[in-house]
């Protein structure tokens, strides 16, 4: 009985410090809802998350992000120009040409005095390379006062007459307006007829073929937005085919070879025929002209 007692008290006990247990579990769970799940305050976040999404995405399309960090960027430089004892005092230009200093001190905009930690160097790189003739640049500063331009102009490999105007072009079929020409323009092939920038790729891989003839060449006239004329040197025209230009000029090379035919009397070498070759002889009073597209007498 005692043990049975003693077992009914210490299961009394137990229950007791259950019930607490329950009670205070109780008492938390009367508080209420979670904070997160309030209806108010989810809205409110909900709001406030779409709105600033919302405000992000018109902030990016806009631009208005990058404009308001340019003009930190800006006002952080000027406020360093300020601080610092480093002023402007020399430009120096490295790998300049023909491109004129002055478009590069204009692009660069930039005057004596000028804080030398307040020039913005990406931006005046980027003007630099929007000249015709820059194909790329770089800028540094050098300290205490100096500029260092590095600049790395475009290769001309011909000049294009339309008309009467003269324009450079470059291996990319580029057209270049420059204000003067470049050191040893008088050895730039000749271009001429509608179209021929374009095709000027074209053209070196063709005369790669052959460079002994290419060598002699002066000029080259695209012909109906379709073939090439070459003049030589001594004013002998190679009008070549549409089709198989290579195959036609390395035939020409070996009959050369043979024949002699490039030093000799004759003004015109007609090479459009696959089968045939047509020559025609040069006049004696012949001027160095433009070529013309005639068909030649046979041989």
């Amino acid at each position: 009985m005692k043990g049975f007692g003693a077992k009914r008290t210490t299961k009394a006990t137990t229950g007791k410090r259950d019930y607490d247990r329950r009670k205070k579990r109780g008492a938390i769970r009367k508080t209420g809802r979670p904070l997160w799940r309030q209806p108010m305050l989810l809205g409110a976040l909900v709001l406030l998350l779409g709105s600033g999404g919302g405000g992000g995405w018109w902030a990016w399309h806009e631009g208005w992000l990058v404009t308001v960090q340019s003009h930190i960027d800006a006002g952080m430089r000027q406020v360093a120009g300020a601080l610092t004892p480093f002023k402007l005092a020399d430009v120096t230009v490295e790998g300049r040409e023909y491109v004129e200093r002055s478009a590069i001190l204009a692009a660069l905009n930039v005057q004596t005095g000028d804080s030398l930690l307040g020039i913005d160097l990406n931006a005046s790189r980027k003007r630099l390379e929007a000249i015709d003739w820059v194909a790329s640049a770089t800028v540094e500063r050098r300290l205490p006062d100096t500029l260092y331009v590095t600049l790395k102009e475009r290769r001309a490999v011909a000049i294009w007459q339309n008309g009467s105007e003269y324009t450079l072009i470059d291996t990319n079929g580029r057209t270049v307006r420059a204000n003067r020409m470049p050191p040893g323009y008088e050895s730039l092939l000749l271009l001429g007829g509608p179209g021929a920038p374009e095709h000027v790729g074209e053209l070196l891989l063709l005369l790669a073929w052959e460079p002994a003839i290419a060598k002699q060449l002066r000029a080259a006239v695209w012909v109906g937005q379709r073939r090439w004329n070459l003049v030589l040197t001594n004013g002998t025209e190679i009008w070549l085919p549409e089709e198989d230009a290579i195959a036609a000029l390395q035939r020409m090379a070996k009959l050369d070879g043979t024949y002699k035919l490039l030093s000799r009397e004759f003004g015109v070498v007609d090479l459009r025929l696959p089968d045939k070759l047509y020559l025609r002889k040069r006049p004696s009073d012949q001027s160095l002209g433009k070529p013309s597209d005639q068909s030649a007498g046979p041989a």
